[in-house]
């Protein structure tokens, strides 16, 4: 359908550029300091897509102060994520069409086209349907203002550049982009891997080919368990099962606590699938190895 379509050159160029940062990262001099800075900015982009684009602007699963959305918005805006009109409406019409010949991140296009080619080949029509299924993000006035490319890469312009001043070239390459290296390839594993019959179990019968993924959910703050969201989207929490580890949905659960977060979609008691009985200690953690439905592989 849409392999036909010319490539963005000039995205597929800053994408190669960003990852290979992270990469050159290695042949430079590391310092144990990076870590907690590293660990910081890995959160806030990371949190950025998942609490803020993702649960938040996508799904409406809660709601929160301004002030701190912007804050999750801008942690977004520094991993070059994705305005959050195109992410969002993306996401929308991946729900309405996952998994079929529209859905241009399924991994029947192939593994390539799932995890990042649909990125930089995408059918004429995309970002006028972005633009239709995200019409209230471009409400938002710092969303409509990220529509620019050119104002929408300011805050990761500056990070970059206090980075380079304050820890040299080094400390920006470990600091900022070895977290959007990570960040990056387990957001698209969430398109790819998740959605990949020989990877991870299910949890619920959806009209899709979702899988939950303990690895992708870990290393994507959560968003591994796509099983679960697909079957129920507007959820705050995507891990359902106590081994599910999902940092995002202890995110908003400590949001809530602080009274920053409220109206919060919790699921409900009953909503932990197909399965009714708890697994053993031994159970869960041959599951947590192996990414698999236990009862297959025990």
């Amino acid at each position: 359908m849409f392999k036909n379509e010319k490539i963005n050159i000039a995205i597929f160029t800053i994408l190669v550029v960003l990852q290979l940062l992270g990469v050159v990262a290695v042949w430079t001099r590391f310092h144990f300091f990076y870590l907690p800075i590293m660990a910081v900015l890995y959160l806030w982009i990371g949190l950025g897509t998942t609490l803020y684009l993702h649960r938040y602007l996508t799904h409406r699963g809660f709601e929160m102060p301004g002030w701190l959305k912007f804050i999750f918005a801008t942690g977004s805006a520094i991993g070059l994520s994705g305005d959050p009109v195109t992410w969002v409406g993306d996401h929308r019409f991946h729900h309405l069409k996952s998994d079929t010949e529209e859905d241009i991140h399924s991994p029947r296009h192939g593994f390539p086209y799932a995890h990042m080619m649909w990125l930089i080949r995408k059918p004429a029509s995309f970002r006028e349907r972005s633009l239709r299924y995200a019409a209230d993000v471009r409400k938002i006035w710092y969303c409509k203002l990220w529509e620019n490319s050119a104002l929408y890469v300011l805050p990761h312009l500056a990070v970059a550049s206090l980075l380079f001043v304050t820890l040299g070239l080094a400390g920006m390459l470990w600091c900022l982009y070895v977290p959007i290296l990570i960040i990056y390839n387990c957001t698209w594993a969430v398109n790819s891997i998740c959605h990949m019959k020989q990877f991870g179990y299910r949890s619920f019968e959806t009209s899709d080919e979702s899988k939950n993924n303990f690895w992708v959910g870990l290393g994507a703050l959560g968003e591994g368990y796509h099983n679960n969201h697909h079957a129920k989207p507007r959820c705050a929490a995507h891990g359902l099962k106590w081994w599910e580890f999902d940092f995002t949905r202890y995110t908003i659960w400590t949001l809530e606590k602080l009274h920053l977060a409220w109206n919060v979609v919790w699921p409900e008691p009953a909503a932990a699938g197909k399965e009714t009985e708890e697994l053993s200690a031994d159970e869960a953690g041959t599951m947590l190895i192996t990414s698999a439905d236990p009862n297959s592989v025990l």
